[in-house]
């Protein structure tokens, strides 16, 4: 029939990530909270 859930969630490879290179991050919202900083 096919493979079960975790055997297929199991078999995804990773994509290949440059390590060279710098880390990047997005930036999604920037909190201000009182007292602190």
């Amino acid at each position: 029939e096919g493979k079960c859930l975790i055997e297929a969630l199991d078999a995804i490879l990773p994509p290949a990530r440059p390590t060279d290179k710098a880390l990047r991050l997005p930036l999604q919202d920037v909190y201000k909270i009182g007292g602190i900083g």
